[in-house]
């Protein structure tokens, strides 16, 4: 028997054998494959980001559609049971996108700005099946550019001094003999539901405007005459 704490030589691991053993051969190994599954993972997740966010080369005239529950948002999705509560018209200024867009005023709005005020960067671009030719988007522009500075109709009628955001989408469709989307009787809408009803009141007091017509963003992203061409994220529930 050795005294405590003796210890024996030949128990001490050589170095020459640690060098042989498999397993130690082998770490270098795992160490490399790990390395490579990280980096493959990183640019896999980096390249499906820049995918995701240059998904469709935009087009003059795509209507780009988004959901934003804050304020009147809600009061809207509630109205229309659809979570798109604003859309706007993009064109390319400049090589870049830019939204068209009746937010009070009327104003142009980059593409990364527009997006950011969505819910959870959520939207949906749609254009028409038909393409537009130079001349029809020049008419576009040049309606878009007479509404350009309006505020913002919070009461939602189809006159020319205040615009509300789809109100611009079908006015500058509508310009070049298109009728975008379905026009609809004010009060066809879903007005008692909670929080669309206070805004009424809010607005309205008891004279709800039952007659008059209205275009919602609801109706546009119905509109059969437009196709999906990107969409990134998902809509948030109606309240």
């Amino acid at each position: 028997m050795m005294p405590a704490g003796t210890f024996v030589e030949s128990e001490r691991p050589h170095p020459s054998n640690m060098h042989n053993n498999p397993i130690h051969r082998l770490r270098p190994l795992w160490f490399l494959s790990f390395v490579v599954i990280i980096v493959t993972s990183t640019a896999w997740n980096s390249a499906q980001e820049k995918k995701s966010r240059n998904a469709v080369t935009f087009h003059d005239g795509d209507i780009v559609f988004q959901s934003n529950m804050a304020g009147q948002g809600a009061a809207i999705a509630q109205a229309t049971r659809s979570p798109y509560t604003h859309c706007g018209i993009v064109f390319i200024e400049d090589g870049a996108p830019v939204v068209w867009e009746a937010v009070g005023p009327v104003k142009r709005t980059p593409w990364k700005e527009f997006v950011r005020h969505g819910s959870g960067g959520h939207y949906v671009v749609k254009r028409m099946t038909a393409a537009l030719n130079a001349q029809l988007i020049d008419a576009m522009k040049r309606k878009g550019e007479a509404m350009m500075g309006l505020p913002y109709d919070i009461h939602f009628q189809m006159d020319d001094t205040t615009v509300y955001c789809s109100e611009l989408v079908y006015k500058m469709y509508a310009t070049i003999g298109i009728e975008a989307g379905t026009l609809e009787d004010f009060c066809s809408m879903h007005l008692d539901a909670p929080i669309a009803h206070a805004v009424l009141v809010d607005r309205f007091g008891g004279d709800v405007p039952c007659g008059s017509q209205v275009i919602t963003p609801a109706s546009l992203f119905r509109w059969p005459l437009l196709h999906t061409v990107d969409s990134i994220g998902a809509p948030p529930a109606i309240p």
